[in-house]
């Protein structure tokens, strides 16, 4: 595709991943002021976050084939999950009557252990994030049908966006964290958020001008050899990965306290690992086999690498 093309779409990814992070902060914050702050609530929370990403992505996929302007939609979805933000604060209010009427009047505050409550929390949390997030996860295969036009710039190029996009998440949490949250409170917050979703979509829809209709799938192309293993070891990864990020709040609790502050210095160290480790990926995938040595070393190094950070 025209560079101006893909420079635009990759600009448009960045403020996407900033605008994310914003809402993921912010919602975790407002959130925490209804299932508390503890360490069982902050994973609820980012549960349903991820799940709605992986949900949005997974049904983005299967209708792939069938998107002729990936931009364009981009662009709608954006637009979207601004709409959307907008009826989270009305759903987690009815969310606290309810738990008011559920939990309230008891003579002891639910312990954060309990199971009904943790299901609560969960059930909640998901029901409340799962439209916005599944927006969310959507967009990224939209970008991807856009960007790549050939099997050997697959590596490349969705690493990049990958990479951009987490760049922007970083800035998202620290400014949320850091500036945002203390001097707007979290409607202000949110406000930002939703305006950058705005813009997001003007840019993407001007841009969805100067698309081209992607290439299909060449024919024969669903039958190609796939690596069985794949699947289910990214899966236990990806359980790793955030198992870790849950167990390093809780570590950053215990040295500054459970604040915003700490929830975003977590994150955001999180998201510069990722954002780096994926720039400097991304030229290495160029065939399977270098692909799969690569994934085997990153694995071991994330075992040793977090030993040595514990």
């Amino acid at each position: 595709m025209a560079r101006g093309v893909l420079a635009a779409v990759s600009g448009c990814f960045l403020l996407s991943g900033f605008a994310a992070l914003i809402y993921q902060t912010a919602w975790t914050r407002e959130f925490a002021f209804v299932f508390g702050t503890s360490e069982q609530a902050v994973a609820m929370v980012l549960a349903a976050y991820m799940g709605g990403l992986a949900a949005g992505s997974a049904v983005a996929a299967r209708f792939l084939h069938r998107v002729t302007r990936p931009v364009l939609w981009y662009a709608i979805l954006e637009g979207a999950i601004a709409l959307c933000a907008f009826a989270v604060p009305e759903a987690l209010t009815l969310s606290t009557r309810l738990y008011v009427a559920v939990f309230g009047g008891q003579p002891m505050p639910p312990d954060a252990g309990d199971g009904v409550l943790t299901l609560y929390t969960l059930v909640a949390s998901m029901g409340i994030l799962l439209v916005p997030t599944a927006l969310m996860g959507a967009t990224l295969p939209l970008l991807i049908r856009s960007v790549v036009d050939r099997d050997e710039v697959v590596g490349s190029r969705v690493g990049f966006l990958y990479a951009i996009n987490t760049l922007g998440a970083v800035f998202g949490t620290v400014v949320a964290g850091f500036v945002l949250l203390p001097t707007l409170g979290l409607r202000g917050t949110l406000w930002v958020a939703v305006a950058t979703n705005g813009l997001v979509f003007v840019l993407a829809a001007l841009v969805a001008r100067a698309e081209r209709t992607p290439p299909r799938p060449a024919p024969g192309a669903e039958s190609r050899p796939r690596a069985s293993w794949i699947l289910p070891t990214i899966l236990l990864s990806g359980f790793v990965s955030f198992g870790y990020e849950v167990l390093w709040f809780k570590l950053l609790v215990h040295l500054v306290g459970a604040s915003v502050h700490a929830f975003s210095t977590m994150l955001a160290s999180f998201l510069i690992g990722i954002a780096l480790g994926s720039t400097l990926a991304s030229p290495l995938a160029r065939d399977r086999r270098t692909a799969t040595r690569g994934f085997a070393v990153a694995q071991i190094g994330v075992a040793l690498a977090s030993a040595f950070a514990y």
